[in-house]
């Protein structure tokens, strides 16, 4: 266990060399350009980009516990901020400062700062902060020799030996080695084309050859002689040529097929890498997590030696960090719950990797806290309107888990930089049916809960059942598929006014795939009570029937991801290139479900189209005129009105005389902090029902319980602010 810890930690160091030689090169080529004179406005830009280049320098450095390097940083990003605020002004002594800070973390990753060098420029750093004019009369520091200013052995970074290669160059050799996959297909399409012509001309010869009635049967080798002996040769020779032929192109498909998965064997070698790459990245996340909110938690990893591709790593990150963290925050209980409970104080999250069958992979993620609720499910779904009263109370339990796949529901009082936002889970499923996986959630009440997500371990290529609706062809994932049938027309009745058969004793719902997917359905009806093609297609634990023209038969083909932007379609996964060069359309089997639950049922009145929705009307209060002024764009853009407001009371002076959808404020501010505007919001009869979204830079757990206390229904961190998040958040609210 020791030796694979050290090797984790030599390849996290590695990897953390590489990042932070970068890092530093762009705060040196900030510094120098800095020192150049820029006008204010772009000095500005400069200075708030190398603070950004610190900040993630420190946190780099901290996920792989090089605490010299953080503190250093630490130092670095404080002048930094201050200088972005405008509290420090931009000169030269000052850069001279940050450049030796710069070089001290330089030489703390080459192994020659002692401590007492890194003490020395912390503290250099803090007194320029503290008082600039008199720290820039002071000479720079020198820098201290290397490994002979203190004794001891340096704590070096292990030196690796590897080819730097942007990502982007790799990515473009492993598509270019894809689109090999093209030519593959395209060759054995044409050998089976070649081969199907040998066997017609022989069909043509013995049908030539066959006696006609009253004639006696001749030997099948013998001439024919009906035709000509020039054109039976002819004949002879075409077929031995399209023979002959034949077997090049088959040989010529088996040497490319072997080249070809020979070099994506390879590439796939390249592509792939231990699943810890990501994992080793969440011990700190959950230990900084668990901290802030009094808990303590054990982080387990079971499996990340597992290769994995890395594109599908990379789509899995995001999921997995929504799981972890919610497996913190609201799976995992505080000590004291722990204890009443008699569970061990310290909780447990652990994910583990295996490999699956059939080129899949299982990553599972688990808790041992307190389980998901189901009566607060069916809570939150009625206070977030996501069901009637009627629709809650009729739910099963297990039917009440599969609510928080739901984006818009969350169990939380609050939103909150890390919880709250009802997205968590959605963005999960719906990363996960993206690559063709699926996404299956058990939950023990006191006893935990655990996420398991079936993955392919690569999605290079593609097995899809291909099928026809209204004239076009299209791919449902092998793994969705059942069962293909076929249904008399008669077999079709209505149940709860949809269409539905009977399927191993129990009603099956059906639709047409043509008119899920929006194309001209053809109007003949099947003749002579004709059975009607029927693919069933499951996702998670439901199922629909798919009607559908014709079944063309499984289907291996290059797969096309969606373009910008074309990137989220409804019902449709990518795009399939088949060995015709035909493109094909990969469908996603979740979408089908849902689209054929809303389908409606048998047509009554025509349907009245709904008014258009008066713009919502948003309010932003905040001191700064910057973060005023980028929140207003930000929120101009997607739509929304936006009147302004420099504090609190500007702010309720407004909302006592113009109507607002939500407002969006600051918390520290002057004269009226966004507390007390939430608290006189909550109070006033007329405006209580009002939406309050609190941004703010106080991120202290005590700030965020007032912020439950007076009412807000989101608390933003400015620290973790996200634009995507953010107008997520305000679409749910109004």
């Amino acid at each position: 266990m020791a030796g694979k810890n050290q090797d984790i930690k030599a390849r996290l160091l590695a990897t953390f060399r590489v990042e932070a030689e970068e890092h530093l090169q762009a705060i040196t080529a900030n510094l120098v350009a800095l020192d150049r004179g820029l006008p204010a406005a772009e000095a500005g830009g400069l200075v708030e980009a190398t603070f950004r280049e610190v900040h993630t320098l420190k946190g780099a450095a901290r996920s792989v516990s090089l605490m010299d390097v953080e503190a250093l940083c630490q130092a670095l990003e404080s002048l930094l901020s201050r200088m972005t605020r405008g509290r420090l002004p931009l000169s030269r002594p000052l850069l001279q400062r940050l450049q030796e800070g710069t070089d001290g973390v330089a030489r703390l990753l080459a192994g020659g700062e002692a401590p007492a060098g890194v003490r020395e420029l912390i503290d250099r750093l803090e007194r320029v902060s503290d008082d600039p004019a008199a720290e820039a009369a002071e000479p720079a520091a020198t820098p201290p020799p290397p490994a002979e200013a203190h004794s001891g052995p340096a704590p070096s970074l292990p030196a690796t030996d590897t080819i730097r290669l942007p990502t982007a160059r790799l990515d473009a050799l492993l598509l270019q080695a894809e689109e090999l996959l093209a030519p593959n297909l395209a060759a054995a399409e044409r050998a089976r084309e070649a081969r199907a012509f040998v066997e017609a001309l022989g069909r043509y010869r013995a049908a030539l050859n066959r006696p006609r009635a009253g004639q006696r049967p001749r030997d099948p080798n013998a001439s024919i002689a009906a035709l000509p002996a020039d054109l039976d040769a002819g004949l002879r020779s075409l077929e031995a040529q399209a023979r002959e032929l034949a077997g090049h192109l088959v040989r010529d498909e088996r040497m490319i097929r072997g080249a070809v998965d020979g070099l994506q064997e390879e590439m796939r070698g390249l592509r792939m890498m231990p699943a810890s790459t990501v994992l080793d990245l969440f011990p700190r996340m959950v230990q900084d997590l668990a901290r802030e909110q009094g808990k303590d938690v054990e982080w387990v990893i079971r499996g990340g030696d597992l290769e994995v591709d890395r594109r599908v790593l990379e789509t899995m990150k995001a999921p997995l960090i929504h799981l972890v963290r919610n497996a913190v925050d609201h799976g995992i209980e505080p000590p004291e719950a722990r204890v009443q409970a008699g569970k061990p104080v310290r909780g447990r999250v652990a994910v583990s990797v295996a490999s699956l069958e059939g080129n899949r992979i299982e990553i599972r993620v688990e808790d041992d806290g307190q389980g998901i609720d189901a009566a607060q499910v069916k809570a939150a779904a009625l206070r977030g309107r996501l069901l009637t009263g009627e629709e809650v109370q009729a739910l099963t339990e297990e039917e009440a888990l599969a609510l928080v796949y739901r984006s818009g529901l969350s169990t939380s009082a609050i939103i909150t930089d890390v919880s709250g936002h009802g997205l968590g889970l959605a963005i999960v499923k719906e990363r996960v049916e993206q690559i063709g996986g699926q996404v299956n959630l058990e939950s023990r009440p006191g006893a935990g809960t655990s996420v398991r997500m079936v993955l392919p371990a690569s999605i290079a290529t593609f097995r899809g059942l291909r099928v026809q609706a209204a004239g076009q062809s299209y791919l449902l994932p092998t793994e969705a598929v059942e069962r293909a049938i076929r249904i008399a027309p008669g077999e079709v009745e209505r149940v709860e006014g949809r269409e539905a058969i009977r399927w191993n004793g129990h009603p099956l719902g059906v639709a047409s795939l043509a008119r899920l997917l929006g194309a001209a359905e053809r109007a003949e009806s099947p003749e002579g009570g004709r059975k009607l093609p029927c693919v069933i297609v499951g996702a998670g634990e439901e199922r629909v029937g798919l009607l559908v023209d014709e079944v063309l038969g499984e289907q291996e083909v290059v797969v096309k991801e969606l373009r910008p932007p074309l990137v989220r379609v409804k019902n449709v996964a990518g795009a399939g290139l088949l060995g015709s060069g035909q493109v094909v359309l990969i469908l996603r089997p979740a979408d089908l479900l849902r689209s054929a639950q809303q389908q409606p049922g048998p047509p009554t009145s025509p349907a009245v189209p709904p008014e258009e929705a008066r713009r919502k009307t948003i309010l932003v209060v905040d001191d700064s005129i910057t973060t005023r002024t980028m929140e207003k764009n930000l929120l101009e853009t997607a739509g929304y009105q936006v009147r302004v407001a420099v504090d609190g009371v500007e702010a309720w002076t407004l909302l006592k005389s113009e109507e607002f959808d939500l407002v969006l404020s600051d918390v520290d501010m002057p004269r009226m902090d966004g507390f007390e505007l939430t608290a006189r919001i909550r109070a006033d009869r007329k405006l209580a029902e009002l939406p309050v979204v609190l941004v703010t830079a106080l991120e202290a757990r005590e700030d965020k319980e007032r912020g439950i206390e007076v009412g807000a229904n989101a608390y933003i961190i400015k620290s973790s602010f996200d634009q995507s998040n953010l107008l997520e958040i305000i679409r749910r609210l109004v």
